[in-house]
C-alpha cells in the first residue's frame, strides 16, 4: 500500500503566532469585582477558563477566555472545574468571559478576533450597547 505524498509545509518559525496575552485587557478585567454574586473580596485575579479546545498541558488559553475572580474562587474554580463551579454559584463564566471580551477597551485584542453576537450562535443575549 502506498502512502500519500508528504505535504509541503513552511519551515519552523515562519508562521506568525497568535498573540494570547493582552495586558490592557487583563488590567480592565481585574478592575471589576469577583464574578461570583455576593462576593465582596477587595482584590481579584485574572482567571483563565480552560476547556479541551483552548488549552492543554503547559499551554495557556487566550486572554479572551478570562474573567475576574477573587483568589478563593479562582482556586476553587481550578479544583472543581468551570462547569461545576458555574452550577454551584449559578453563574455562566463562559458568557461573562465573552461579555468582558466584547466590552474590552483593548480594541487591538478585539480586532484580532472574530467576535460574533451571541444571537448569531443561538444565544439569547441582547447585543452590547
Amino acid at each position: 500500500m502506498r502512502l500519500p505524498d508528504r505535504l509541503k509545509r513552511p519551515k519552523l518559525r515562519l508562521r506568525t503566532s497568535v498573540q494570547k496575552v493582552w495586558p490592557r485587557h487583563r488590567r480592565w478585567v481585574k478592575a471589576h469585582g469577583c464574578c461570583v454574586p455576593g462576593c465582596t473580596a477587595p482584590r481579584v485575579d485574572f482567571a483563565h477558563l480552560r476547556s479541551a479546545a483552548n488549552a492543554g498541558i503547559g499551554q495557556m488559553p487566550h486572554d479572551i477566555f478570562g474573567v475576574s475572580l477573587c483568589r478563593m474562587h479562582h482556586d476553587e474554580q481550578h479544583r472543581i472545574g468551570v462547569t461545576a463551579f458555574s452550577r454551584k454559584y449559578d453563574v455562566d463564566l463562559w458568557a461573562l468571559a465573552a461579555e468582558f471580551a466584547r466590552r474590552s477597551p483593548d480594541w487591538e485584542m478585539r480586532a484580532s478576533l472574530k467576535l460574533v453576537p451571541a444571537a448569531a450562535i443561538g444565544g439569547d443575549v441582547s447585543p452590547p450597547s
